[in-house]
């Protein structure tokens, strides 16, 4: 993989860890689910210089918190679910923020006239979309890699991508917020809301407020030491969601209904919430 760049920062290699656990459930005798673009892609890594960075970061993550792997399989398989019953509803426009190397869009079955955007910073998308391209393998809907920063204004390039605002959207916000600052996470949901139309998903995954205490303190460790930090968390998210217009549910990471017959260990503690704008919600900000 010569001709690839694969991004070196710490949260960079948080996606390709990600990429690792979904490939090692492809090996599981029951499989919650399979991702042949993580498998390429680990394939494709035994090779590569930056082997050895991600090999050790792996590693690290196997340390601190036996929990990471089993949560992340639970994680995946949630929002899969979620994102089959928007399609399933009838929505036909996917926009993943902080995309990383997910191989949603080359593995879940998308409905024709399916647009599936993918928003991450340049480098994470120009990587994404060299490694879609080399594996070969087929999108199951139109895949649309958008580059732009979320602490910035992405909604910009993503209508300059072809986003339309008209039609209701699924959006999935999974491994990001807890990176980012309240006040950013609180943008965000205020620029997603506001491009939303009637019929639009939201779903999401936040940090639990106990990670950012003694409980957390093993994970936060070792993420540290990749110069990465979660900045922040919150246990409000129904409220928070519903204050912006979203009727949520929300379940704790741990929690067996959402499980699988899977278990998952308490640490990482985190929230995955799915909603739905409720009817005659109108943001503040939606552009008319």
């Amino acid at each position: 993989m010569p001709d690839l760049k694969i991004p070196a920062d710490g949260l960079s290699q948080t996606a390709l860890y990600t990429a690792w656990v979904r490939h090692q459930e492809g090996e599981h005798p029951r499989p919650l689910f399979t991702d042949p673009l993580a498998t390429f892609l680990l394939a494709e890594l035994k090779d590569h210089p930056a082997s050895p960075a991600v090999a050790a970061f792996i590693e690290q993550m196997k340390v601190t918190s036996s929990g990471f792997p089993s949560y992340h399989v639970v994680r995946t398989r949630y929002f899969d679910d979620r994102i089959g019953d928007a399609l399933d509803s009838g929505v036909r426009q996917v926009v993943t923020l902080a995309a990383g190397v997910d191989g949603r869009p080359t593995r879940l079955p998308c409905p024709p006239g399916t647009r599936w955007f993918e928003l991450d910073l340049p480098d994470m998308t120009e990587f994404k979309t060299a490694l879609v391209a080399r594996s070969g393998l087929a999108s199951s809907c139109e895949r649309v890699g958008v580059a732009a920063d979320l602490t910035a204004d992405w909604t910009a390039p993503l209508r300059a991508a072809g986003f339309d605002q008209a039609r209701p959207t699924a959006w999935l916000v999974e491994g990001v917020l807890m990176y980012l600052t309240p006040q950013e996470c609180d943008a965000l949901l205020a620029a997603a809301t506001a491009l939303s139309a009637p019929g639009s998903h939201l779903y999401l995954e936040h940090l639990q407020v106990s990670m950012l205490s003694d409980q957390g303190a093993q994970v936060r460790g070792g993420l540290g030491k990749h110069g990465v930090a979660f900045r922040s968390a919150r246990d409000d998210i129904t409220d928070w969601l519903g204050a912006s217009g979203w009727l949520a549910s929300t379940h704790a990471g741990v929690d067996p209904a959402i499980g699988h017959g899977r278990s998952v260990a308490p640490v990482p503690a985190a929230w995955l919430a799915a909603a739905t704008l409720m009817p005659g919600a109108l943001p503040r900000h939606r552009d008319r």
